[in-house]
């Protein structure tokens, strides 16, 4: 009993003497630390980031049937991480089945496979604390299978399960058809939805990267089993794979692994429909989408932008950081925010598709009231980065700021891999990460402001509000500014989601869609060009309207489109 009080009393001096020395140095460190310690932020000093991102060669490897494979062995947990990535998508599809893709996707997935029903998968994953997703978006297919590493066979049979035999069990069909179908009634309901729609369609009009936006009842309605099935042929096979795996395993195990999954599945080609890399410009103004329930207008300014492959790619991401990509530092959440206090949300993208140019778009949310005059500084802001030099050392902080976060795809093994085999699918550069510290360096101020007076055109921007048009046209006692201000103002109402008519004589009646609400446009195929894409579209009410116009365009009658709501085109034969 002696002995233990002994040692409780020393374990308590031994803690009471670290105690004193840790106080001892909390005193002594701020004397020390305060001759280090930087006056204002600007004054901090740090030491040069040198990183050199890995080879995407050092962890690629050749399957049996061709496909790559990036590995990555990573020790630290217990676990296995694999993505899939196969060449497919919505952009691929026919319009008039507008929602194979993600359907197909999702059924493989939940329909069940070979041998297994959809709850037997599901309650064997959870058995193993593993999961397995398929989903198939706009230009990229990928199914994932995470496990522990203990379940490492039977992860990969399962996952085999879903992309070789899945069952795409009817009644799954069926009730993900009912969920979408109730999901396209609330189609108008988020004018966030409107707002990143209707831009896709301003923009991009029938371009194939809209299809997904074209997703109507007639399509979905129309998709059946053998239409799935068709699409599973059609894009799962070994060589249209990639594969990104990671986690704690033998690199030469895994390999192994993968050819025995892949063995004895049948190759072929695969046939894709060519994607235009040439959209032509909408023509400019301003468009109002009628929401009238609503106390704050959604706007966008932009244009058409790049395809990712640009020359002058680290000059104009530099450029759009300072003019509103940056957050709270870029011009334009500084004027339409910090200044005005107009929006919660602004700032500016320049996205780079792959397939096909993607947009300049700039954006806030704010009164009705206000929705001009925010407009104006935006427009603004655009002026004058075209045409005055940014600071060098505004340019400097930007570009220090990418080439930090160079880190980020490679943060992980599982990042790592995944950034590999996305850049194998897309066909960016080897060398690409090895050299992108090199050319964000080189970016000076004279060629951000190349890159300004280049990619934006302000004579070419269109401007899209999604809100009360009444409320928005009165403006401000504050404001002069007015839309009409920027361009000629077209007022669209909401698009109507749950009908679609292909007509294809004109014997066909259109009295149910006009009963029904639909805004009918015209345009001559003689008359309109792809460069001036609604200057000659008519708004047509009714059909006397209609016979009226269709007079009118005699000289025209080999070929004409129509357009129901405000960009949809439905091809009519005369």
């Amino acid at each position: 009993m002696k002995t233990s009080c002994m040692m409780i009393q020393f374990g308590r001096s031994a803690a009471l003497a670290a105690m004193l020395v840790a106080v001892a140095l909390l005193v002594v460190a701020p004397a020390a630390a305060a001759q280090e310690i930087a006056g204002h932020p600007d004054k901090l000093k740090y030491p040069e980031l040198s990183y050199q991102p890995p080879k995407p060669g050092d962890y690629r490897h050749t399957l049996k049937c061709g496909a790559a494979a990036f590995m990555a062995e990573n020790r630290e947990v217990p676990t296995f991480e694999m993505t899939v990535y196969l060449r497919a998508g919505s952009i691929y599809e026919p319009v008039e089945k507008a929602g194979v893709a993600d359907m197909a996707g999702y059924v493989m997935r939940n329909g069940g496979v070979e041998g297994m029903s959809a709850g037997e998968l599901d309650e064997r994953l959870a058995y193993l604390a593993g999961e397995i997703s398929v989903r198939i978006d706009g230009t990229q297919g990928r199914a994932s299978l995470f496990c522990l590493s203990k379940d490492i066979d039977e992860g990969l049979e399962l996952l085999k399960k879903v992309l070789r035999t899945p069952a795409f069990d009817q009644a799954v069909l069926d009730r993900y058809r009912a969920d979408l179908l109730s999901e396209m009634k609330q189609r108008n309901a988020e004018t966030a939805d409107i707002e990143s729609r209707e831009w896709m369609f301003l923009m991009y009009g029938d371009h194939p990267c809209t299809i997904p936006y074209r997703t109507t009842e007639q399509s979905v309605t129309s998709i059946t089993r053998d239409d799935l099935v068709a699409f599973h042929r059609k894009y799962f096979f070994p060589k249209n794979f990639i594969f990104a795996v990671s986690g704690d395993f033998k690199t030469k195990d895994i390999l192994a692994k993968l050819n025995a999954m892949l063995a004895g599945w049948p190759d072929q080609q695969l046939s894709l429909p060519p994607i235009s890399d040439q959209v032509p410009d909408p023509k400019p103004g301003v468009y109002m989408i009628k929401k009238e329930d609503v106390n704050q207008s959604r706007v966008r300014v932009g244009h058409i932008g790049v395809k990712r492959d640009n020359p002058d790619e680290f000059a104009l991401i530099v450029m759009n950081d300072i003019l509103g990509g940056g957050g709270f530092t870029s011009r334009i959440v500084r004027r339409v925010r910090s200044d005005e206090g107009l929006a919660y949300n602004a700032g500016s993208a320049f996205e780079r598709p792959v397939l096909f140019p993607g947009t300049f778009r700039a954006w806030f949310q704010t009164k009705h009231a206000t929705a001009a005059f925010g407009t104006r500084l935006i427009v603004d802001e655009i002026l004058r980065i075209r045409a005055e030099k940014c600071e060098a050392g505004i340019v400097e902080d930007s570009k220090a700021g990418f080439i930090s976060n160079v880190v980020n795809p490679f943060s992980s093994k599982n990042r790592m891999v995944n950034t590999f085999a996305d850049d194998e699918y897309t066909g960016r550069p080897k060398d690409y990460w090895q050299n992108y510290t090199k050319n964000m360096q080189a970016v000076t101020p004279d060629g951000v402001l190349a890159a300004a007076q280049k990619y934006l055109n302000p004579d070419k921007l269109v401007y899209l509000v999604v809100g009360d048009p009444a409320a928005v046209e009165q403006g401000s006692d504050k404001h002069g500014e007015k839309y009409s201000d920027f361009g000629a103002v077209t007022i669209l109402p909401l698009r109507a989601w749950l009908r679609v008519l292909f007509l294809r004589k004109r014997a066909i009646s259109l009295a149910d869609c006009l009963d029904e609400g639909f805004s009918i446009c015209l345009t001559t195929s003689t008359k309109s060009s792809p460069n001036d894409r609604v200057k000659y579209t008519s708004t047509i009410s009714g059909l006397n309207g209609l016979a009226a116009a269709l007079s009118a365009s005699a000289e025209s009658r080999g070929a004409c489109s129509m357009r129901i709501g405000s960009l949809r085109r439905v091809a009519v034969s005369l």
